[in-house]
């Protein structure tokens, strides 16, 4: 990992009492894995929901231009999208602790060295159904866990005007459609900072992380870019480091970040990117 981050991500919790008896986490975790052991779901190895074998093996840091630089931990694909499926459809909550170090190491690659000063995340609001059907806002919940273990503050000012349509089978333009205007933001009151960090589990087209900095650009934050857990294995993408500096910089406006892409491109002549679908 790069310097200016703890070495790992922190795991805290409180102790707990059994019977009047103090016990300290670790030893409740050992008992609970001797009577229902955790399982990795991508090996199957015993002792974490994701083991750390799993998490270097999908270890493939890239970005995604939407034009909005957007850096992931690796591809959706393999034990990432298992894990990803697993935590986000089908209530398997003891993933969210790996999966929040997965977006805690795409956050450092984002940054190469250090956070911008005055870097919050945020991140993308669920639409008020699906947060129900999961128990909760699943992305709000990884965001906070990485947060508290890289030292950076959380913010939610981001919510949904309406209720947004499944992004399941729906096509490009109407992905767009569908989340046009969508999102709106509280504004940002502070004196400094405010450069907003967007965190999401999975990009493909960039149309859910577009909206949100529109979103938060009107209200009054710097966007500084984006990072998630896996990006799909189609789409223009590029080297980490060759967008970290707009998230190091210290922000830049989404009508600024258009524009340059949209200039590198056009000098490189580079082909149209097809329409991929979108799972938020």
């Amino acid at each position: 990992m790069s310097t200016g981050w703890p070495a790992r991500l922190r795991r805290a919790g409180a102790d707990a009492s059994i019977g009047g008896v103090t016990a300290s986490p670790s030893w409740l975790r050992a008992l609970l894995d001797l009577v229902l052991p955790v399982l990795c779901v991508g090996c199957g190895a015993s002792g974490s929901a994701l083991c750390a074998s799993c998490i270097r093996a999908c270890a493939h840091p890239l970005a995604v231009r939407t034009p909005l630089p957007v850096v992931a931990h690796g591809w959706y694909a393999g034990e990432l999208r298992t894990a990803l499926i697993r935590y986000k459809e089908r209530g398997q909550r003891d993933l969210a602790e790996p999966l929040a170090e997965v977006l805690g190491t795409a956050l450092i690659h984002a940054f190469e060295r250090a956070p911008p000063g005055g870097a919050v995340l945020v991140p993308v609001p669920s639409a008020r159904a699906a947060a129900r059907r999961r128990g909760g806002d699943h992305v709000l919940r990884l965001a906070r866990k990485a947060g508290r273990a890289l030292d950076l503050p959380v913010r939610s000012p981001l919510s949904l005007r309406w209720e947004v349509r499944d992004s399941t089978g729906l096509g490009a333009a109407e992905r767009a459609r569908n989340l046009a205007g969508a999102m709106t933001a509280q504004p940002y009151s502070g004196r400094t900072g405010g450069r907003a960090v967007i965190v999401d589990d999975i990009v493909t087209t960039g149309t859910t992380v577009r909206e949100a900095a529109r979103a938060l650009t009107e209200a009054g934050w710097h966007v500084s870019g984006a990072a998630v857990i896996a990006a799909t294995p189609r789409g223009a993408r590029q080297a980490p480091h060759q967008v970290a500096s707009h998230l190091t910089a210290g922000g830049t406006s989404v009508n600024e970040l258009t524009d340059q892409v949209s200039h590198a491109e056009s000098a490189r002549s580079l082909p149209a990117r097809a329409g991929v679908s979108e799972r938020r």
